[in-house]
Order: structure tokens, then C-alpha cells, then sequence
């Protein structure tokens, strides 16, 4: 392998025409159709659509765990066979083991590679300290808030160090305050590393907030409606949330995901925004209720 080779930037995931269907008591289901996204090395990118259009379907097959009915996954050129140590992956639901401490848990992946024990020591408390939680090292998980949990769940995915980092809504239980202080942390941790992240959220501020790039997912059978960059300047803080580029890019998917929505409930609710809306209900029209 030349140097030139060697020192070429890693984690780029290529989606390239892929489909996925899956059979039920009632036939086949189609849930996601010939869609193409990529990820290039070290880009952060989300993919939001409404509910059920395929979101974390796509990101669990990049993730190995799911096969495609057609199509291609790939990162870095080679073909998604299956679950690996290369990609790691953080769900909604906290995963650590409960009777292993906070460094423990985020030592597993490496023990299990055979990594000495000095040695993952010291791995797992230089990504404990990126996180803020080298003073819990030694905690067990029922001892932690949720927030805290979830970054645990985080440093152990990149403990192995993996080429990319693939999230499914790993904020989504959590309340408002302590999910904002997370995305801070995770685009902080993101930003010293340099990993690939491709990352799944209802949360469309979430994902402006986050990204360098977001995909809009159609309705059900999912394909890439949009995809929008982010131009806004980094290092992000919470206050430019409020900034009329922010605001713009949120109105233009909200807009979108609200036509897919509607196009998902069969077009039996029309957009509330419409004048002359007059719905009635028990003699009263809506306009009377609110």
C-alpha cells in the first residue's frame, strides 16, 4: 500500500441505490426505495423525515444489522457484510452493563480485542475526560442520570475507534435541558476526534444544530426527498439557534417534513394553517375552541 494511500482520510459511507423490504402476516412491505445518500470522512451528517418513513431502517443497515433487498452499502469502498467494530452505534435506549462501573463499561470493546489492561485504562479515561465524566469513572450505571448514560454509551462506541460514529436518536428520552447540553458535548467530542457521524433525529433544530448536512426522507417507502447543507459557521453555541439563517433553514424543513407527514396520514388532515379552515366539532368550529 502506497503512503499516499495510507494516510487517505477514513469513514466515508456511500448508500447507493438501496432498497429494503420486509414481509409481514399481510405481504410484503417496501420501507425504504431506491435511495442514495454519502458521508464523507469526518462530515456530520442527519437524516429526518416523519415517522416510520425509514430512518433508523437505513441507519441499521449501514449499521450491518439489516441486508438490503437492493442496492449498496459501502464505507470506505468495502461492503457492509454485517455488524463491526468499524462502526460504532449508539441507540435511544441506554445499553451499558449495570454491574460494570462507568470506566468498565467503556473498556469492554477493547478488553474484548485483547488490548492490555494499562493500556485501555488510559484510552477510556482520555475519552472520559472529553465527555466530563472522569470523576464517574468508577460509578455503576444506576447511580448516573440519563444524560450521563448516554454519554457513557457514546465513549464506548468510540472507545474501539472506529472509522464512523451511526446514532439513533440517542437524545430522545431525554429532557429538554440536559438534550441541549448533549448536543453540545457530542459536536465538542466530534470536533477534537474527527469521526464520520451520521446521525438519526425527529428533532429538526437538533439536526441543524448538529450537522454539516441533513437528508429529508420521504414518506413511507422512504427515499431522499431533500438534502440540505449547513452552511453556519463552527464552533456552534445555543445562541445562534436563534439567528435568522438558523431560522430560515428550520422553516424549509419543517416545510418539507410537514408535506410528508401529510402525505402519510392519507391526506385525511389538511394543514392547519389554511384560511378558512372550519372544522366543527360538537357545534363549535376550531376557531372557537382555541
Amino acid at each position: 500500500m502506497n503512503e499516499v494511500a495510507t494516510r487517505a482520510p477514513k469513514g466515508r459511507i456511500d448508500v447507493r441505490n438501496f432498497a429494503l423490504s420486509y414481509e409481514t402476516i399481510d405481504g410484503s412491505v417496501e420501507a425504504v426505495a431506491d435511495t442514495q445518500i454519502h458521508v464523507n470522512p469526518g462530515e456530520f451528517v442527519s437524516i429526518v423525515g416523519p415517522s416510520g418513513c425509514g430512518k433508523s431502517t437505513l441507519l441499521n443497515a449501514v449499521a450491518g444489522f439489516l441486508k438490503p433487498t437492493a442496492g449498496t452499502v459501502t464505507v470506505d469502498g468495502e461492503a457492509v457484510d454485517g455488524p463491526s467494530a468499524e462502526r460504532g452505534m449508539v441507540f435511544q435506549q441506554y445499553s451499558l452493563f449495570p454491574w460494570k462501573t462507568v470506566r468498565e463499561n467503556v473498556e469492554f470493546g477493547l478488553k474484548m480485542r485483547g488490548m492490555e489492561r494499562s493500556q485501555r485504562e488510559r484510552a477510556a479515561r482520555t475519552l472520559l475526560g472529553l465527555a466530563g465524566l472522569e470523576a464517574f469513572e468508577k460509578h455503576y450505571p444506576e447511580r448516573l442520570s440519563g444524560g450521563m448514560k448516554q454519554r457513557v454509551g457514546i465513549v464506548r462506541a468510540l472507545a474501539t475507534g472506529p472509522k464512523v460514529l451511526l446514532l439513533d436518536e440517542p437524545f430522545g428520552a431525554l429532557d429538554a435541558q440536559t438534550r441541549v447540553i448533549m448536543q453540545q458535548i457530542l459536536t465538542n467530542m466530534w470536533q477534537r476526534l474527527k469521526i464520520s457521524v451520521l446521525f438519526v433525529t425527529h428533532d429538526i433544530d437538533e439536526a441543524i444544530f448538529l450537522s454539516d448536512r441533513v437528508y429529508c426522507m420521504t414518506a413511507r417507502p422512504g427515499s431522499i426527498k431533500a438534502e440540505i447543507a449547513i452552511p453556519l459557521e463552527r464552533p456552534r453555541q445555543q445562541p445562534m439557534m436563534m439567528s435568522s439563517e438558523f431560522l430560515a433553514l428550520r422553516r424549509g424543513l419543517m416545510s418539507l417534513i410537514r408535506e410528508e407527514s401529510l402525505k402519510a396520514m392519507g391526506g385525511e388532515i389538511t394543514d392547519l394553517g389554511m384560511q378558512g379552515l372550519n372544522i366543527e366539532l360538537q357545534g363549535h368550529s376550531l376557531a372557537d375552541v382555541l
